[in-house]
């Protein structure tokens, strides 16, 4: 037989225990949200990259598409592009297409445009793209800039990719 004064002494021990397991449990599930909402931050900021490495890729494939806008023999590239310049609808879609600079004011028009979309702009009003030249390299060097997911307020949120491009 049981002793009577023992199972007093063991009386809400299984309780406990079923808090404590509780306890566990939770602290485990809590864990695994973060990791699923750490997962969802990193998917975005990838996506984010891709799409960046992408666009800032299309747009070298039009400059190779067209050299002379490019490299010209004389002169700067019509590829220079400071970020500042605001391109509409209609200079994407327009059909005047006479010299190399106006494919490549077209080409930038529809590429800043697929920026805009593809992209969340950076903060602190720095241009979402630029173009720049290396004379000395013969190269164009495309950057673009996108708002990245840190959500400390020490980072940095601005994210950018740059590719040289050199025909």
């Amino acid at each position: 037989m049981i002793d009577l004064a023992s199972r007093r002494s063991a009386r809400g021990v299984s309780l406990i225990e079923v808090m404590v397991a509780i306890l566990v449990f939770s602290i485990g599930l809590l864990g695994i949200a973060m990791l699923q909402m750490r997962g969802a931050q990193f998917t975005k900021e990838s996506a984010s990259r891709t799409n960046a490495i992408l666009l800032a890729r299309s747009l070298a494939d039009s400059m190779r598409a067209n050299p002379l806008g490019a490299h010209p023999k004389s002169g700067d590239s019509a590829y220079v592009f400071d970020g500042s310049t605001s391109y509409s609808d209609a200079d994407c879609t327009t059909t005047s297409l006479a010299t190399p600079a106006d494919v490549a004011k077209r080409d930038l028009a529809c590429w800043s445009a697929a920026l805009r979309k593809g992209l969340p702009a950076p903060v602190d009003n720095k241009p979402q793209a630029t173009v720049t030249e290396n004379k000395t390299l013969g190269t164009l060097v495309i950057t673009v800039s996108w708002t990245g997911v840190a959500d400390d307020g020490e980072t940095d949120p601005n994210q950018s990719y740059s590719f040289s491009f050199l025909q």
